[in-house]
């Protein structure tokens, strides 16, 4: 997995995830699930507000999540 090279040279990561199940089989360093249909991982188009806060969500766990962890997002989908 990319992730886990990229990774191996000091640089961390997390994904964003729809299907938690095949992701922790493939267990990528850190794992974000949310609860969106795919292909709208970051909510509706033109909703900069949320997008904003989910882009910072990550980056926030990429920097503090643990290794393999998993963290379910509130978001809800309207």
């Amino acid at each position: 997995m990319i992730q886990r090279e990229i990774e191996s040279r000091g640089i961390r990561t997390a994904s964003i995830i729809h299907l938690p199940k095949v992701a922790e089989k493939v267990r990528p360093p850190r794992m974000m699930h949310i609860q969106f249909p795919l292909g709208r991982t970051f909510g509706r188009a033109f909703d900069i507000e949320l997008q904003t806060r989910i882009v910072k969500d990550l980056l926030d766990f990429a920097i503090y999540g643990g290794p393999e962890e998993l963290v379910r997002l509130d978001y809800k989908w309207k």
